[in-house]
């Protein structure tokens, strides 16, 4: 038997003789325990040990634990003792995690197993061990941008760490600036944020700046003192709570030196304070299409072996092209914030590329974008009413802005707009309402036939 393993198993001795002590399990089992421990421990010990191994050992003991729990609430329910086993084997469950991720480190899989054990386990692992489990993973793969949005998702919604959560989504981004999904989760987790914040305002009537700024120190009271039990709890453990970035050493460069405060205030309303109408979300947006530009072109360069004039143009082609798609994606996910002015967020992106990018227009250059755009600028104002909704002036100041657009554009184009704002009107407001008794039928089929 080697040192180590000997080491390892007699850590066992005092739990198993606190089992037998307490009536949990009676000599004969922790005997059987103990072999089965020794079994594995010599398994996980020799060269030839895998991570099956490892995932075998946590099955066991899992098994073990159960057993164990089912039998202390039976001894609590029939009031014989007061006094359970302190042992949790849960730990051991924990170390047998530590032992295999510092074997096999590239093994994801089993990280997540980790993590989804120490997640599961609620008030029972303190936030300081799955920091210091996030930081380690985070240390062997930074690259790993799923790691990253995993990390920021349990700051915001399991312990509703804001401040922490853009921290973990910048530390991502700055070496990950040309992954487009960090970018998109970034400027998700921020909109998701300020309807939180306006939605509290909302329940609680917190309508003028110094109610407001009663309930944002209320709240911060109410969470450092939620750190201070936990602190008090988990007092011996000496890992820290606080997500580090992994050094990137004097090359790399900074992306995200422009992207804003985050300690921004908060205080007023949507009028007053941009930051709550989500420019904040905004400002990431411009970044990431910039960012995600560069990187673009920087990775294509070296598929072309020779660099001419119309090449370099092909190449910012595709660029557009690769950027509008994404942008796409973007007022996708600002149509479902419905808490918000979407209407706001979405004209941002339509002011984006009324610009040229990289010196391509989409007038010109991308018809099918140009004509896309248009089409939402007209309806943009009546994007979110429904047949109950609708407002007839503002469906004709649509309207109006259709027939502006129809002046400037070429008679193909013309008609495949003129097509494609007819079915949405048809679609969206006429077939759902009924001809007999709603009079604003006629104004509609009026508007239609006009156009």
């Amino acid at each position: 038997m080697s040192s180590k393993t000997r080491y390892y198993l007699e850590q066992f001795i005092p739990e198993l003789d606190d089992l037998v002590d307490k009536g949990l399990f009676t000599k004969n089992e922790v005997s059987t325990v103990m072999k089965k421990r020794t079994n594995f421990e010599h398994r996980l010990n020799s060269r030839g040990s895998s991570i099956n191994d490892y995932i075998k050992y946590i099955q066991y003991e899992t098994n073990v634990e159960t057993l164990r729990m089912k039998r202390v609430r039976r001894i609590l329910q029939s009031n014989k003792s007061n006094s359970v086993s302190d042992f949790s084997i849960a730990q051991r469950i924990g170390f047998i995690y530590q032992r295999g991720t510092n074997k096999f480190p590239h093994d994801l899989k089993f990280w997540a197993m980790y993590l989804n054990f120490l997640k599961s386990r609620g008030v029972s692992t303190s936030y300081k061990k799955i920091h210091t489990v996030y930081n380690n993973l985070l240390k062997l793969h930074p690259n790993n941008v799923d790691i990253w949005i995993s990390c920021a998702k349990y700051e915001y919604e399991t312990h509703a760490n804001f401040k922490s959560c853009r921290t973990v989504f910048q530390n991502g981004l700055r070496f990950n600036p040309d992954i487009p999904k960090l970018w998109f989760e970034y400027v998700k987790f921020e909109l998701n944020f300020i309807t939180k914040l306006i939605n509290r305002r909302k329940v609680m009537n917190l309508i003028n700046e110094r109610e407001q700024e009663l309930d944002m120190l209320n709240e911060a009271e109410e969470k450092k003192g939620d750190n201070d039990e936990d602190e008090d709890k988990n007092e011996d453990e000496e890992e820290e709570s606080n997500l580090k970035a992994v050094s990137t050493g004097d090359a790399m460069k900074d992306k995200l030196n422009e992207l804003p405060e985050a300690d921004m205030n908060m205080l007023g309303s949507e009028e007053t304070n941009p930051a709550l109408r989500g420019d904040i979300a905004l400002t990431i947006f411009d970044i990431a299409m910039r960012s995600l530009g560069e990187h673009y072109i920087n990775r294509q360069k070296g598929y072309y072996a020779v660099s001419d004039k119309e090449t370099n143009k092909e190449l910012r082609k595709e660029c557009v092209e690769f950027l509008y798609k994404e942008s796409q994606r973007y007022v996708e996910l600002f149509d479902q914030f419905k808490d918000l002015q979407r209407d706001y967020l979405i004209n941002h992106i339509l002011q984006f590329w009324k610009s040229d990018q990289y010196d391509l227009s989409l007038t010109t250059e991308f018809p099918e974008f140009y004509l896309n755009n248009l089409f939402i600028d007209i309806i943009l104002n009546i994007r979110y009413m429904t047949v109950e909704t609708l407002d007839i002036d503002q469906l004709q100041l649509s309207v109006k802005k259709y027939i502006a657009y129809k002046s400037k554009i070429s008679e193909s184009d013309s008609k495949q707009l003129q097509n494609k704002y007819k079915n949405y009107i048809q679609d969206t407001f006429i077939d759902n309402m009924n001809k007999e008794e709603d009079p604003r039928t006629k104004i509609l089929d009026l508007i239609v036939k006009k156009l």
